[in-house]
Formats: C-alpha cells, structure tokens, sequence
C-alpha cells in the first residue's frame, strides 16, 4: 500500500504520460521518469523527469484527525533540437511548457487525493550530459490531507 503522498506522485507521472498529439496536446512526452540515483535516460527525447522536493505540514490550516501537507513538485523537460525542425529552442521548450501546465491544471485534485495543485513557475535547469540538451524546470505545489497518525489514510 502507498502513501498518500506517494499516491499522488504515481498520478502525476501517469497523466504526464498521457501527453501525446493523439491526446490533443502540441507534443508527444517519449518519457516520464522519477528521479533515480542512476540518473536520467536522455535516450528518447522529450523526456520528463518527475522530483520531490520539500512536503511541509500547514499545522495552522490541518483539522484534526488530519494534518495538510504542501508538497513541492518539479517537472523538468529535456529534449534536444532537430536540425529539421525550424523553431528555436525556445519555442520549442514554451510548447512543451504549455503542455505540461494545461496537464497539470487539468487533473488539479489527483482522482479525489489532494485538495488542489497550485500552477508552476518555471526555472531554468541545465543537464549535466554528453550531448547538448535543452532543458526547463516547472515547479508547483500540491496540497493534501492525511490522517495525522497514519500518512496512508485519508478522512
């Protein structure tokens, strides 16, 4: 059984997967991947790469037998350029970027787990790799609640 943090995070990867042209979005994703201590694989491209960062308790808005949590999320995009295609790489990355935001605003609330996913802020990334890449981080926070003494059960 997962958490209901881990939960979430399983939805997210799941519906970043689904961002293909035949799901009416301008790009097809190759790769939705966590972070791993191997690395990324960068071999098909775009690629996401989906992080945790920090999950804070919002002691002052929980309701017992519950505590909220904010949880930190960032999607990096990786991709490269293709000779062949006349956009810079900065369109290239905004198309991607639009993407990923119209994903995450759509499924806000994760199946019923969280209470809202707050829209990302982009940041600039760069990947330590043997091959140019382009990259752009977008970070957002999702809220939720868990029963204070058992992070797998929900009120």
């Amino acid at each position: 059984m997962d958490s209901v943090q881990e939960q979430i995070v399983k939805k997210i990867v799941a519906k970043l997967a689904l961002i293909t042209t035949a799901n009416g979005y301008s790009n097809t994703i190759a790769s939705v991947q966590r972070h791993n201590l191997d690395g990324v694989e960068t071999v098909n491209v775009p690629t996401l790469l989906v992080k945790e960062g920090e999950c804070t308790a919002e002691l002052g808005r929980s309701v017992a037998p519950s505590v909220m949590r904010r949880q930190e999320m960032f999607v990096v995009i990786i991709t490269t350029q293709d000779p062949l295609d006349a956009r810079s790489g900065g369109e290239i990355l905004n198309s991607l970027i639009a993407d990923v935001e119209r994903c995450l605003s759509q499924h806000r609330t994760w199946d019923g787990l969280a209470i809202t996913t707050d829209p990302p802020d982009y940041f600039e990334t760069e990947l330590d790799a043997t091959m140019p890449h382009l990259t752009k981080g977008l970070r957002c926070s999702v809220q939720y609640e868990h029963f204070r003494n058992d992070p797998y059960g929900q009120a």
